[in-house]
């Protein structure tokens, strides 16, 4: 199963979807609460497959930054029945802060991600990065 943290997320699944046309898929809507200063993470709608507590996920969000929106789509999974060990996080770009978060609260979630950048700046934004994705 793929799950795409959306919007941005869609961007990955859809290579999954290529790669496998019958994949079940699930969607998450999370966005970061831009007005707070730690810009926490709120969930706004989570559609998932009916038996996903039975497979093995690939969690779909390019950025990881401080780890909120994906600490909150993976307890979004194991509140559905879900087994972290059972969750791959893909992602394209990472930094330091947010692996550290989401490895603290979950360690047995898989992060496959192409780049770590060097960290986050003081608006809570990858440096460098692609900006806002």
């Amino acid at each position: 199963c793929a799950v795409s943290v959306l919007r941005s997320g869609d961007a990955l699944l859809q290579s999954f979807t290529n790669l496998v046309p019958t994949l079940a898929v699930g969607k998450i809507l999370i966005q970061r609460d831009e007005s707070s200063e730690e810009k926490n993470a709120v969930l706004f709608y989570s559609k998932l497959p009916a038996m996903i507590s039975k497979m093995k996920i690939i969690l779909c969000d390019p950025m990881l930054a401080t780890g909120g929106s994906s600490v909150m789509a993976v307890e979004v999974l194991l509140e559905k029945g879900c087994q972290a060990k059972n969750i791959i996080f893909a992602n394209l770009i990472s930094c330091p802060e947010g692996i550290a978060k989401l490895k603290s609260k979950y360690e047995d979630v898989t992060i496959v991600t192409c780049v770590i950048d060097e960290g986050l700046n003081e608006d809570k934004y990858i440096v460098p990065g692609l900006g806002d994705f």
